[in-house]
């Protein structure tokens, strides 16, 4: 696909090779999955293999929402042909020294879609149909491999129900978002529950 890298490219200086390839970028650069920001990109990754999405590609950043997955749906009188999935994520382990696990919040902001073509849209909403709010639930961190995904945990939210009950507001706890009757599963069930929130 455009764009698609295999890792094995050269680092190349005056036409000839560094030595280095493009694999030891990645491994210096992204393998801390505790990282705050590499984070919510891997999440975005397992939710979209759980989803059984085309990833040949590449991941696409400042799109309206992370994932679109194909599928038929009704929202009253209008059909639509895909899913658009917000994904979010949080963990009680950082990259950091901690004294304690970190509290659980995940942000819910309205949004400004932007398009290529035509701009900033200019309504602020939340863009999705769904949230799927993941979290990493490991708290050892001589244990913890986010690769390993068992230990991820994800609620599963129609957009409409965040919008309904918190309007505006920024971010929500994990405490509140129990409390709004998630969907709560493991990596397996992460399809079927975003397919259920559309018939909600």
């Amino acid at each position: 696909m455009e764009n698609r890298r295999t890792g094995f490219e050269a680092i190349e200086f005056h036409g000839k090779s560094t030595g280095y390839q493009l694999n030891d970028f990645w491994g210096w650069g992204f393998s801390d999955l505790l990282n705050n920001t590499l984070r919510g990109a891997y999440c975005e990754y397992i939710v979209a293999t759980a989803l059984d999405l085309d990833l040949r590609g590449c991941r696409k950043d400042w799109t309206p929402w992370d994932l679109s997955m194909p599928y038929q749906w009704r929202n009253g009188e209008t059909v639509h042909d895909e899913i658009h999935i917000e994904v979010k994520s949080g963990a009680y382990l950082q990259a950091w020294t901690q004294k304690k696990p970190s509290r659980i919040q995940f942000m819910i902001s309205p949004t400004v879609a932007w398009k290529e073509l035509s701009g900033y849209e200019e309504v602020s909403r939340r863009q999705s149909d769904v949230y799927v709010f993941g979290l990493y639930t490991v708290l050892d961190k001589e244990k913890a491999n986010p690769l390993i995904l068992d230990g991820w945990e994800f609620y599963i939210l129609p957009t409409r129900i965040l919008d309904t009950v918190c309007g505006k507001q920024k971010s929500i706890s994990l405490n509140s978002i129990k409390k709004l009757g998630p969907i709560i599963t493991d990596y397996q069930g992460v399809k079927t529950a975003v397919i259920k929130c559309t018939h909600v």
